[in-house]
């Protein structure tokens, strides 16, 4: 019998055929691996952009003020600047949020919170979103106050607040409770966040959400000397009695920065 094989052509030709095959498998195979890690990227990226904002939206909404402060400390232990910069916002609030993770610790559960941009340590190119928190309040600027800083969100282009005056139904750019010609005793009703970051692809994306003050008013305890009026049963006239003394109420806030509330 004559035996038979492929000739050169044929070899050569079912090499080429299979070097364009697999050259189209391997190009396929590199752009869905491209477009998963660029994918992942995104999701990454803006899962660190939602919880910036969700924190820091939460955290607003627990924002207060108390009218039980020491006229003659230069600083407030409860306060809300909110400043507006060039390109990135700053604010600075006191809130009831506070987590205490140590049994006995120095801390409270209200304490000051400021937020700020400053260069990245890395890449003096980019710019981070930094938070800082104070263990409790004190008659201190927070810069002077034991707490902890931590970054929120890299590489960020932009950060504007507003708040919404519900007294002038206007949005205003600034809100100082700290200054006579600010918004003293009082508190916005809504804060609007614009977070503006870079996305996997280094293009600016903004995102915006709004946090909801529960308490505009500052809080105020102290008792007031207020005539009590009774009503005798013959139907003679009311007779006005006032108390001869008067316990002032528990205050909001614990009489010294350094005793923790019960």
């Amino acid at each position: 019998m004559r035996r038979r094989g492929f000739t050169l052509i044929e070899v050569m030709v079912a090499c080429a055929i299979l070097a364009m095959v697999s050259t189209l498998v391997f190009g396929s195979f590199k752009e869905t691996f491209k477009t998963k890690a660029e994918v992942e990227a995104q999701s990454g990226r803006y899962r660190t952009v939602r919880v910036a904002l969700e924190r820091m939206s939460r955290e607003l909404s627990m924002a207060f003020l108390s009218q039980n402060e020491d006229t003659g400390q230069q600083e407030r232990r409860t306060l809300f600047v909110g400043k507006h910069k060039l390109g990135l916002d700053e604010v600075r609030f006191s809130y009831f949020g506070h987590q205490r993770l140590y049994q006995d610790a120095n801390e409270a559960d209200s304490a000051q919170v400021a937020y700020w941009s400053q260069r990245n340590r890395d890449d003096s190119r980019k710019t981070d979103l930094v938070r800082r928190e104070t263990r409790r309040l004190a008659y201190l600027k927070i810069e002077d106050q034991p707490g902890e800083s931590d970054v929120v969100c890299d590489d960020v282009v932009g950060l504007k607040l507003e708040y919404w005056d519900s007294r002038d139904k206007q949005w205003r750019e600034e809100w100082i409770t700290t200054q006579a010609d600010g918004q003293r005793d009082r508190l916005p009703a809504r804060v609007k966040i614009t977070l503006t970051v870079h996305d996997e692809r280094g293009k600016e994306v903004p995102f915006t959400t709004e946090a909801r003050i529960a308490m505009q008013e500052p809080l105020n305890l102290r008792a007031t000397d207020a005539p009590a009026t009774t009503t005798s049963t013959n139907g003679t006239t009311p007779k006005t009695t006032t108390p001869s003394t008067t316990t002032p109420a528990t205050s909001a806030l614990p009489s010294s920065p350094f005793t923790p509330p019960r």
